[in-house]
């Protein structure tokens, strides 16, 4: 019989599933593909993230946490995701490339702002900037996939960053992939408070809401939010940039630079009477 709080979070989990199959059903996705990647990342989270002495779970230990076989545990294992992690890196690529564009000094102003480039130049220009940390993609792919998603625009032979993020437009592949980075980043800070038994080392998690304001304050509530959220990620965007080391200092070691693991702020408005539209 399950406990109090697995039923607990079993009641959570039917809540924050119903838009996840939602989005899934839009597109077309039934439950046999969706089961396929519950299983698949039952495994890898057990196989990663609960072995003994920093060592990876064995077979028989994912399978007796997980419920499922040895059987489907080996297959699931020895199952390739190389395409969706492929994406997933692509995904990742432009959004360093627009980072290191408001931080990295070579490319960004003594104010932390993103410097006017060239395509091309002896200077400081966009394609240097995609050399060092686009990776493989091309320079002229990646400032194709910027423009398109709004966060560079062309003036004359200057490129100008308008945005620090990386949001391709609704519906496109590469969006789904951001979105689900977006979910992860929520559900690890949910994890995270949970579990965690020190009330000072919790994460800031926080929502305000009503269920009685008018319909006609609805759009103003929403642009509010909007222009508020804006200005708070623009604040604290502004002191990210202020403090990054360039990625020349990033092996430095501990407190200095070394640690590679992303933080940061996500903001979102939600509004249950559009959940079915």
């Amino acid at each position: 019989m399950a406990s109090a709080t697995q039923r607990a979070i079993l009641s959570a989990c039917r809540e924050f599933m119903k838009p996840l199959v939602r989005l899934l059903l839009k597109h077309g996705i039934g439950y046999r593909e969706f089961s396929d990647i519950c299983k698949s990342s039952f495994v890898a989270v057990a196989s990663d993230e609960f072995g003994l002495r920093g060592r990876k779970t064995n077979m028989s230990r994912v399978a007796v946490m997980t419920g499922l076989s040895r059987k489907e545990v080996k297959k699931v294992r020895n199952s390739s995701d190389i395409e969706v992690l492929a994406s997933m890196s692509r995904t990742r690529r432009p959004e360093l490339v627009m980072s290191a564009w408001h931080s990295d000094p070579e490319f960004s102003d003594r104010r932390n702002g993103p410097k006017p480039l060239s395509f091309v130049g002896p200077g400081p220009s966009f394609k240097k900037l995609v050399d060092k940390v686009g990776g493989d993609i091309p320079p002229r792919a990646m400032l194709n996939e910027l423009i398109r998603a709004g966060s560079v625009i062309e003036d004359g032979e200057r490129l100008l960053a308008v945005s620090r993020s990386y949001i391709p437009q609704p519906n496109d592949p590469e969006a789904m992939l951001v979105a689900g980075g977006a979910m992860r980043d929520l559900m690890s800070t949910l994890d995270h408070n949970l579990s965690c038994q020190n009330h000072e080392m919790r994460y800031f998690e926080r929502r305000v809401y009503s269920e009685k304001l008018p319909v006609v304050q609805r759009d103003r509530f929403r642009k509010l939010a909007a222009d508020r959220g804006e200005e708070l990620l623009r604040d604290l965007n502004a002191w990210l940039s202020e403090r990054e080391l360039s990625r020349n200092h990033a092996t430095a070691g501990p407190g200095h630079g070394g640690n590679s693991k992303r933080l940061g702020v996500g903001v979102f408005f939600f509004d249950d009477s559009i959940d079915t539209d």
